[in-house]
């Protein structure tokens, strides 16, 4: 298998691998853009795959045309987008293989790479949380913006953070009826996010926007709630939902009933590392920032000459911040190419590193409130799952931590947690903050589960192929 050869290669097409784009279409290198999606924009510009009804409102996003308009006018020449593909590992000397439905198995070789894999949600697992009704905050947006499809007639919101609020908008805008809005942090929370979010004009115009549409159908809003268990025979029925007092404990007498057929629930987002730790890339844990994250120098090059990190995988800030950090990774690239000079790259960067820390303080305060504190896991009833993808309980784990387990690694071989179809992306940022509320500090573990090729499952059809 012959490999295709290019000077960048920047693995993922959402804000931070756009921007990154951007900056290089300017110039002669040639550039491919992979994204394992259908189209480019990732999750925050996702758009309809088919026109929505006419009751929808509201659901393009918003994209940068600038960026965008640079990408699409540079695949004629130097840069190539591959939509579908997924990267299936990374080997020596930036080679990468791919499977793509149109070529199966293919490889590349790149001079530089630019890892902007993004992140995924998290969920705090509840009793029932696996019942048909319950799914993520993204997964009912991905319905309603991609396909045009609400999730349900009627919505129950609950979890922490800005997408908590977002799509509840959006549900509203298209039509739909969000039945209460449960933020598990506490009301004094949105004023300090308002405060950290001043002088970022968008953001608070897009927070008012929400909030307004929240207010004008009189939505209510329960600030400090916790879903602690959804209940159903084969699907879901009620939701119970109590107040949590800051030291993660359950106020007593505070429980109380949501009849709902739908419920979306979402607690913050962790990076998508796997590709990066497979490169050998050093890591770092830092709750703030996510949990896991990439570790990368002024110019966002990691700890492997020649390979980047931008976006939500060096610390979850959100869309701003990646597609800043996707531009000041192609600068440095530009850099060392010789395709920049010194004074500009200099000033250049000087004026993105500025705007990104700004971005960096607001993820760090978002990173903070949502935070699953320790005492939540003790309270947390044993019958809950979780790992999904092998019916691993709380008591499970509970019972092996007892017996003297201490490490992700090692609470992965006793219990299978980590070894499903997911290969971990749901349940391991579970099992750290687990073991970390135990008393283990995960921070000074070395590295988090271990990653092998390939870190997506490959299609029969691509090995039938070769």
């Amino acid at each position: 298998m012959a490999a295709e050869t290019c000077d960048v290669a920047i693995i993922g097409a959402g804000p931070s691998g756009i921007g990154a784009a951007a900056q290089l279409a300017e110039t002669p290198l040639q550039v491919l853009l992979i994204d394992e999606n259908n189209q480019i924009g990732g999750q925050i510009w996702r758009q309809p795959a088919y026109t929505p009804a006419a009751g929808f409102k509201g659901l393009r996003p918003a994209r940068p045309r600038l960026e965008l308009g640079a990408v699409a006018g540079a695949e004629k020449n130097n840069l190539r987008i591959i939509t579908p593909a997924s990267v299936l590992g990374i080997f020596p000397e930036k080679h990468l293989l791919l499977s793509t439905p149109e070529d199966g198995l293919k490889e590349i070789k790149a001079r530089r790479i630019i890892f902007a894999t993004g992140a995924r949600e998290k969920m705090r697992p509840f009793k029932g949380w696996t019942l048909p009704g319950v799914m993520t905050l993204g997964a009912a947006q991905i319905l309603l913006k991609y396909y045009g499809v609400l999730a349900s007639s009627n919505i129950l919101i609950a979890g922490a953070g800005p997408l908590v609020y977002l799509l509840s908008s959006q549900i509203i805008g298209a039509g739909g009826k969000v039945t209460s809005v449960l933020d598990r942090s506490p009301a004094a929370a949105m004023l300090t996010t308002l405060w950290a979010t001043a002088g970022q004009l968008p953001k608070v115009g897009q927070g008012l926007l929400a909030m307004g549409r929240l207010i004008a159908k009189r939505v209510p809003l329960k600030h400090g709630m916790q879903v602690v268990e959804a209940r159903g025979e084969d699907k879901l029925q009620d939701v119970i939902a109590a107040r949590i007092a800051p030291d993660g404990t359950i106020v007593p007498g505070s429980r109380r009933r949501y009849e709902t057929p739908l419920l979306a629930s979402g607690n913050g987002f962790v990076p998508n590392i796997e590709l990066p730790q497979l490169a050998g890339c050093d890591l770092t844990y830092a709750a703030d920032r996510g949990g896991w994250v990439v570790k990368v120098d002024g110019s966002l090059e990691t700890s492997v000459s020649g390979m980047f990190a931008a976006g939500e995988i060096t610390g979850i800030a959100g869309g701003d911040k990646a597609l800043i950090e996707g531009q000041l990774a192609a600068l440095s690239i530009l850099r060392q190419f010789g395709l920049l000079q010194s004074n500009n790259h200099r000033r250049r960067q000087a004026a993105l590193s500025a705007a990104r820390g700004r971005h960096r303080r607001l993820g760090a305060l978002l990173n903070r409130q949502w935070a699953i504190h320790p005492r939540e896991w003790a309270a947390m009833d044993d019958a809950t799952i979780i790992c999904r993808c092998e019916d691993i309980t709380m008591g499970t784990i509970r019972g092996w931590i007892q017996k003297g387990i201490r490490t992700a690694p090692a609470l992965k071989r006793a219990t299978r947690c980590g070894m499903g179809n997911c290969q971990g992306r749901t349940c391991a940022p579970l099992m750290y903050d687990i073991l970390a509320a135990g008393g283990t500090a995960v921070s000074r573990r070395p590295r988090p589960l271990s990653v092998r090729t390939p870190v997506k499952p490959i299609p029969l059809g691509d090995l039938a192929r070769l």
